[in-house]
């Protein structure tokens, strides 16, 4: 029930304004309602339990409690936020997490995806205690925490640590404050009880918006007030009881007073035994000198100053390949070297194996007479000798000159790739070295510019060695074995590191064990003086409650005042519960329904929203109307869809997420619950507006095509994915961050690096197709998404070549249309298409993707071009014309107007 206590307080907040005149006892009351919140709310208006409980308490204390505003009480300014991002969270023994588990957020968006059963709700339910301090799923099924947090097979938890990056970029530990971090989070459950209020009655309804904010809780308490508390007061006094009642709490506080020795020896002894299992041995003195302070400085700060340096970075080079990629190309120019010289030998053979040929070619035309003399080859006057026969003889002695000429061109091809192969270390090389042709070291200048020319040998000027000195070849090598010399360096470097971390982590938590044990040694203190002071003023205090044990009307006046309080109490509560609604939506009107017309994006203009009127009071209606007819308002739970319902809800959430400025939204398996139609709405406006560009997103989904979706429309550098897995016998989820990625280009580019042409091409195949759509998508919000597509048959998809036609053939005929994406896009869609310039671009995209036996080798150059158009093409941002884009538009307009041509400033262009 925290959540419901932490709307309680808002309640106080409420109750305490000075403009709301109300008395002391009423503020009183409430106060001793808060201050005993948890026996309130384990009891129930049934069989007047809730009035019982509270009767009882008001005879005890409502006297002796301040009517101030509690301290607890505190209202979170909209936009003061301790932080702006989450940095990571450790969880576990925790639920289904076994064993410690630590997910990092380094991106603006953090996937978490995988198949029901595989931690994602629990995973969810830890960021929910770290943020909020408490679990609703664990307070309405009543389950205590110690029992519902725990690990089955553990049988215990850990509370979840949470860490964030606030504003000066320092990483800190985030403090649980359900009002502070409530609205980060967007439930199924929450959309799913929404949708289905539709389906209630009218009374139910009333509980609408607090249902979507998860306060139902409230409600339920505020609803378990009995309507009076007058059969549980005794109109006729009852003395005894209350002295007896004092006397006993008297009793209680001189057992603490003669249980102080014992205590303190209890706090001792805890410390020594922490200490002994911090080391073997060590006394609870040393541990603290290890721990340190800021004026006596101990291990713990010691080791602060090591490892706040930066950590040292790897050259990730190897001599060994360098000489073996050297050694191959001087292989294969030994080889074409041999067979040009072998080729050479032969020139006067090329030429007879032409005039043979020639010879054969005009066979079909003179069969019958010589071609030279137009001699008869038959009959008694004939030519000696067949020149077609003798054509056929000689080139049958040619055929070693026919598969010379075929090994030169096998020979040329991999002498080719042994040069790229070289150039290929040599450009890593010079970036992990940072080479520079302005450098003082002659090698760095080489390896900025070594002279690269596939034409020719290109590397044996490197390989010439002066007289007496190295060649340069050499000393290339040689400087990447002195960088390998120095990665194995730093990597020791790095190892020592890592275990002086986790030597500080630990001296950490040691400090966090000892701050705890200081506080309840002040903490026994304050109890013992209190207990003193009570014995000690007892009888002063009480002198007149003694006096006036004989006197029933002072206990007839006490529970009359009770009844007054409650009676003016619990309207005032109710009233609070009532206009709640309006407190939680008040100014999301306007947010909520762009929000909710950007997830309907696709809809017809007509059915988009006008107007939304969120209601201001628990049984007030949502109302609003559409585009097509903005004047008539409808109730929108009767005229919606469930899936609209459910957009709406979630627009609401996002709406008020916005309005106080929440840093980080938390989508607990939301978007499961909005159905497939609307899911690339929600998909386009969450993720890729800019509308929440500056807010960290963690979503959790078992939807592996949102998740794919979303990895192939958001930018590189923005997401992390983790994927999460059942166990696999071990009790354990099984964890994968960003082991592999659904993002097309991503796979494309993986394949290449590796050589692997045929999936890079089916994955830029797949990648082309997403982008094609999102290009379309895009000209249709510049009122250019009309295309003349042709169809195969009735209801078929259009082919995706006749789909590039289509749009590059729009934007070229929309001369009047002017975006800064626009050429670079023509140029891209036209490499594709193999325009101006015939290719076999579109041959690679087309055939890439399908098995044939005995295929020739893919050009590699081709496909890696093919990969690099479509990443250049990837990265455009196409975006809506702002209003300086509109107003150099109008020019380009203006300018064709008075030349007739279209305006060509400004236009980018993409590799061939």
């Amino acid at each position: 029930m925290s959540s419901a206590r932490y709307d309680y307080q808002q309640f106080l907040n409420w109750l305490h304004r000075p403009e709301r005149s109300v008395s002391e006892d009423a503020r009183r009351l409430a106060n001793l309602v808060e201050a005993n919140f948890d026996r309130m709310a384990a009891s129930s208006r049934s069989k007047s339990q809730r009035s019982i409980v509270l009767a009882a308490i008001a005879k005890d204390s409502l006297h002796a409690t301040s009517f101030e505003l509690p301290a607890v009480t505190g209202t979170v300014q909209s936009g003061a936020w301790a932080w702006t991002r989450l940095h990571s969270l450790t969880v576990g023994p925790f639920r289904g997490f076994r064993v410690p588990e630590t997910f990092d957020f380094p991106q603006r968006i953090t996937m978490f995806y995988g198949p029901n059963g595989s931690g994602k709700t629990s995973l969810c339910e830890a960021l929910e205690l770290a943020l909020v301090g408490s679990v609703d799923e664990a307070s309405s099924k009543r389950i205590p925490p110690q029992r519902y947090f725990a690990n089955l097979h553990e049988n215990r938890f850990e509370t979840p640590a949470l860490d964030a990056v606030d504003a000066q970029g320092q990483i800190t530990a985030v403090r649980a404050d359900s009002d502070a971090y409530r609205f980060c989070f967007i439930e199924k459950n929450r959309i799913d009880n929404f949708s289905r209020i539709a389906a209630k009655t009218s009374g139910e309804k009333k509980d609408l918006i607090a249902s979507l904010f998860g306060m139902e809780q409230f409600h339920d308490f505020v609803a378990n007030f009995n309507e009076s508390l007058d059969g549980q007061l005794n109109l006729v006094a009852t003395r005894q009881q209350e002295l007896t009642t004092r006397r006993a709490a008297l009793q209680h506080d001189q057992l603490t007073v003669d249980g102080e020795a014992q205590a303190v020896q209890a706090i001792t002894s805890e410390e020594e035994t922490y200490a002994g299992a911090f080391t073997v041995g060590l006394p609870y003195s040393q541990l603290l000198d290890l721990i340190g302070s800021d004026q006596k400085p101990g291990r713990q700060q010691e080791l602060a100053a090591q490892l706040d340096g930066p950590a040292p970075s790897l050259y990730s080079v190897s001599s060994a390949k360098l000489v073996a990629a050297y050694q191959a190309v001087e292989a294969e120019q030994k080889r074409l070297d041999d067979v040009n010289a072998r080729l050479s030998t032969k020139t006067a053979e090329t030429s007879f194996q032409s005039l043979y040929n020639a010879v054969l070619g005009l066979q079909a035309k003179i069969p019958d007479k010589c071609p030279a003399c137009e001699t008869p080859l038959a009959g008694d006057y004939r030519a000696a000798r067949d020149p077609y026969v003798q054509a056929h003889q000689g080139l049958a002695k040619l055929k070693d000159l026919a598969a010379l000429q075929t090994e030169i061109g096998n020979v040329q091809r991999e002498w080719e790739v042994a040069s790229r192969n070289l150039e290929s270390l040599i450009s890593n090389f010079a970036q992990r070295v940072g080479a520079d042709g302005l450098s003082q070291d002659e090698r760095l200048c080489y390896l900025s510019a070594p002279g690269v020319d596939h034409s020719k040998a290109w590397w044996r000027a490197s390989l010439e060695q002066p007289q007496g000195a190295k060649s340069m070849a050499q000393k290339i090598v040689d400087l990447a074995s002195q960088c390998e010399g120095i990665d194995l360096q730093t990597n020791s470097a790095l190892a020592n590191r890592a275990q002086l971390a986790q030597e500080r982590a630990k001296l950490v938590l040691a400090g966090q064990a000892v701050a705890g044990f200081l506080v309840k040694r002040v903490e026994l203190a304050r109890q013992v003086a209190t207990a003193r002071q009570a014995i000690a003023n007892f009888d002063h205090a009480n002198a007149q409650l003694i006096e006036a044990v004989s006197q029933e009307a002072e206990l007839m006046a006490r529970d009359h005042r009770i009844k007054v309080t409650y009676d003016e109490f619990l309207p005032l509560l109710r009233q609070f519960r009532s206009e709640l609604p309006g407190t939680l939506i008040a100014g999301l009107n306007t947010t909520a329904l762009g929000i909710y017309n950007e997830f309907n994006r696709r809809d017809l203009d007509g059915d988009k929203l006008a107007a939304l009127r969120l209601p201001t009071s628990e049984d007030g209606r949502i109302e609003l109307s559409f585009r097509a007819a903005p004047q008539a308002n409808v109730d929108a739970l009767h005229i919606l869809s469930e899936g609209h319902v459910r957009c709406l809800g979630v627009a609401i959430l996002l709406a008020k997420a916005l309005d106080v400025r929440t840093p980080t939204i938390i989508f607990d398996d939301a978007i499961n619950a909005i159905d497939t139609e609307h899911r690339e709405g929600i998909r386009e406006t969450v993720f890729q507006s800019d509308r929440f560009a500056n807010t960290q997103i963690i979503v959790t989904c078992h939807s592996s095509e949102f998740i794919k979706d979303l990895q192939n429309h958001i930018g590189d550098g923005q997401w992390t994915a983790y994927y999460l897995m059942p166990h696999a016998g071990d009790n354990r989820p099984r964890v994968k961050g960003n082991e592999h990625t659904m993002n097309y280009l991503a796979q494309a580019r993986t394949a290449l690096d590796i050589g692997d042409w045929r999936n890079a091409l089916g994955a830029a195949r797949q990648s082309l197709e997403m982008l094609t759509d999102r290009v379309w998508n895009w000209l249709g919000k510049h009122e250019l998404g009309q295309l003349s597509l042709p169809l195969a048959k009735r209801g078929a998809e259009p082919a995706l070549r006749n789909l590039c036609e289509a749009l590059k053939k729009r934007l070229d005929d929309a001369r009047t249309f002017v975006h800064q994406d626009k050429a670079a896009l023509v140029t891209g869609l036209g490499a594709v298409l193999g325009i101006p310039a015939p290719s076999n671009v579109w041959l690679y995209l087309n055939k890439g993707i399908h098995e044939e036996a005995n295929r020739d080798d893919y050009d590699p150059h081709l496909v890696r071009t093919i990969v690099e158009n479509l990443e250049a093409l990837n990265q455009l941002k196409l975006r809506s014309m702002t209003v300086a884009m509109a107003a150099a538009a109008q020019a380009a307009v203006e300018e064709v107007v008075s030349t007739g041509s279209t305006p060509t400033k400004d236009r980018k262009q993409l590799p061939p």
